[in-house]
């Protein structure tokens, strides 16, 4: 196929880690069970319009913990942002917050998902952490009650 008649409206122009941390302990892990938790969550930034394109800047937060009983094994901290474009002449912006929401986070996640394990990895922590898939639209529902919950 021609990828001319396939390209999406909706484009990934950039992205980058605007923070990223990890802190590990040396515990003797030896047959002790590690608890693992995960916190997501997104934040749209910025989204500017002009006659050709929508242009919207999400970044994804990512909190890992893994602890032993109440002693923090490790933390890791991650923030990713993505540009990302849309064809202002055939879709409302409605639809364009959608799909920033939807497609740019899951696009996000991955990258992220990619990185953590890459970078947990060169870290020394074995195994490497490895971010479970996200349910994006139970992130964003969950998102928007907690919005409302705060007003």
């Amino acid at each position: 196929m021609d990828s001319k008649k396939i390209t999406a409206e909706f484009q990934l122009v950039k992205n980058r880690v605007s923070n990223f941390s990890i802190e590990s302990k040396d515990l003797d892990t030896k047959a002790k069970s590690v608890t693992m938790s995960y916190d997501i969550d997104y934040n749209i930034r910025e989204i500017q319009e002009d006659e050709e394109a929508y242009v919207g800047l999400l970044e994804l937060i990512i909190k890992v913990r893994a602890k032993i009983k109440n002693s923090i094994l490790f933390k890791v901290n991650l923030n990713m942002e993505g540009v990302f474009m849309g064809n202002s002449k055939k879709m409302p912006m409605n639809n364009f917050q959608d799909m920033l929401e939807l497609n740019g986070i899951a696009t996000l996640s991955h990258l992220s998902r990619s990185y953590i394990m890459s970078v947990s990895s060169l870290s020394g922590l074995n195994p490497p952490v490895q971010l479970p898939m996200i349910n994006v639209h139970k992130l964003r529902e969950l998102k928007e009650k907690k919005m409302k919950s705060e007003d």
